[in-house]
């Protein structure tokens, strides 16, 4: 797969609970009762079954003919433990981007526990440069205070460890932690869509990495979204189940880190908060007060 570094969305978030996070595309509009609305309904009623009817809660799909054709793909975060928190996920993000992008023919919304993207454009081809078109990187406004060099290092040896064991897996995906002396124990999720070799994966991958060490340098936390693969990692276990991947404390025991309080979707009792629809090539800077 040719990997290319693209316009990217930047977003400052603290915390990083409970929201989600739509990109608009420019691929031009349907209108209301056609027959685009009505193969998007139908995708909407069908997809989300389809992501839990597998193990690797991924699905694809393609919807009537053009001019109206329809390319959709959803993944659900491969921790997830009980299949109504994917398909009611998925659920979700087509009726909130239908809200929040409405009658745009291409939405790509993010959640905690799934993605979704659909297109009037052929996206699917896994090795396809067009899905990397996209991307979101959420930085949390905290940074690092001391270690410098040090934590850099570790910090890339630990997304560089998940990034090669979650191209390795056979579901593409990997949990881990990193407990070290001079910082909090770290957290990290790595995933692709399962659909790609493990070559592609760790090629997509290592475009996260770039963008990680540009935009994410001495942050506490972040998460790089993309269609393909996406990476985040935090000062608490937000993830569920225990790591798939340990790097051992070094130098002594590694502080236990503040416990986190979140209402991620869809566990919440309320509708997750929007965040403001983006638009494709848009910058975008935005900050959240935290809990």
């Amino acid at each position: 797969m040719d990997m290319v570094i693209v316009p990217i969305l930047l977003l400052l978030l603290l915390p990083f609970v409970g929201a989600q996070w739509l990109v608009c595309g420019d691929s031009g509009n349907y209108t209301s009762n056609s027959t685009y609305q009505a193969n998007l309904m139908l995708l909407s009623s069908t997809l989300p079954n389809k992501a839990v009817s597998n193990t690797s809660v991924f699905a694809t799909a393609t919807v009537g003919h053009a001019p109206d054709i329809i390319y959709a793909l959803t993944l659900c975060h491969g921790d997830i433990t009980d299949a109504s928190d994917c398909e009611s996920c998925v659920a979700a993000a087509f009726k909130d981007a239908q809200l929040s992008c409405p009658y745009n023919k291409e939405v790509s919304t993010y959640y905690d526990y799934c993605m979704l993207r659909f297109s009037n454009h052929n996206f699917l081809l896994a090795n396809s440069t067009e899905d990397q078109m996209k991307w979101i990187n959420l930085r949390n406004t905290l940074n690092f205070t001391t270690g410098g060099d040090s934590i850099t290092h570790l910090l890339f040896m630990l997304l560089n460890s998940t990034a090669q064991a979650a191209a390795n897996s056979s579901r593409r995906f990997t949990t881990s932690r990193l407990g070290v002396n001079i910082v909090p124990t770290v957290y990290c999720f790595m995933q692709c869509t399962p659909d790609l070799t493990p070559h592609d994966c760790a090629a997509c991958l290592q475009v996260v990495l770039k963008h990680t060490l540009k935009f994410l340098d001495g942050a506490q936390g972040g998460r790089i979204l993309g269609t393909r693969c996406s990476m985040r990692y935090e000062l608490y276990h937000f993830y569920e189940g225990v790591p798939m991947l340990a790097i051992p404390v070094v130098n002594g025991t590694t502080p236990a880190p503040t416990p986190a309080t979140s209402t991620r979707y869809p566990h919440s009792q309320s509708h997750p908060p929007a965040a403001a629809p983006l638009r494709e090539a848009q910058t975008a800077v935005q900050e959240q007060q935290g809990m």
